[in-house]
């Protein structure tokens, strides 16, 4: 059967729709799994603050016990092990692996994204008390501990009160996994305070510097945030970027609950932050 004119035509011009629309099909499913992915980490990130707070708690406050448990609360979403091994913990036995090879090994040495970056998967942080307090704190109200503990049920004044509330933020730094859709989410997360110099062009034909618009707004994502640390963490995650096709997004949650045990100066003092 020959084709006729017209519908020659149309088979080219349904082509031609096909090649604009695909792309952007593609992009969408994409980008709707990653999306999804990290909205289950953030909702890790969230549940590990809780399981670090009450580790803490009722372990004297120890950073290294909080650590783990939150390691343990996120591991369904941390993928491949620095080993290479599967990332499942689908089971007890392979959940058990994982949490090994990234709480238990990396207690005295971090797992990092990459060596030299100082840039761990999970951070455990103290904000109450602060660093700052904590001297104080323990010589003042642990007196009669040899300044060592203070008794988690003082309550001598509002000062022995709040320190005795423990204030836990976990930093999740998430690794984006989703091909395509990861460097791109990621430039418009680092770069979305610059994305209205975009207003008006195609994103996909700007250029920022004489290079690619996503790797001009890492750059320019390199300069964010608030605090010191905060700017060095996002300067780290720039670089990872660039350089490395890591593409890591920082997910934070904060949870407070009463001690439950007395807090000792040793377990608290290296995770305690003035923030």
């Amino acid at each position: 059967m020959k084709m006729t004119p017209t519908s020659s035509r149309e088979s080219g011009q349904a082509a031609v729709e096909a090649a604009l629309i695909l792309p952007m099909m593609v992009f969408m499913v994409l980008g709707i799994i990653q999306l999804g992915m990290m909205y289950q980490a953030r909702l890790m990130t969230e549940y590990a603050a809780y399981r670090s707070a009450r580790a803490g708690i009722v372990n004297h406050g120890h950073c290294e016990l909080m650590r783990n448990a939150a390691y343990f609360a996120v591991l369904p979403t941390l993928g491949p092990r620095p080993s290479g091994e599967s990332g499942r913990v689908d089971d007890l036995e392979r959940a058990i692996a994982a949490y090994k090879e990234y709480a238990v090994k990396g207690t005295t040495d971090p797992v990092l994204f990459h060596s030299g970056t100082k840039l761990e998967k999970v951070r455990v942080e103290v904000l109450n008390p602060k660093r700052s307090q904590i001297s104080g704190l323990f010589s003042s109200y642990g007196d009669a501990m040899m300044s060592q503990e203070i008794d988690y049920d003082d309550v001598r004044d509002d000062t022995i009160v709040r320190a005795n509330l423990l204030t836990v933020r976990i930093t999740y730094f998430y690794e984006m996994r989703i091909p395509f859709a990861n460097w791109l989410i990621h430039g418009w997360f680092m770069g979305f305070e610059s994305l209205d110099k975009l207003r008006g062009l195609q994103f996909e034909n700007q250029r920022l510097g004489g290079e690619a618009s996503h790797r001009a707004l890492e750059k320019l994502g390199a300069n964010k945030g608030k605090t010191s640390r905060q700017k060095g963490d996002y300067k780290l995650i720039s670089g990872l970027a660039l350089d490395k096709r890591k593409y890591i997004i920082p997910l934070s949650a904060n949870y407070s609950m009463r001690m439950q045990s007395n807090m000792m100066q040793k377990h608290v003092s290296p995770c305690a932050v003035d923030e």
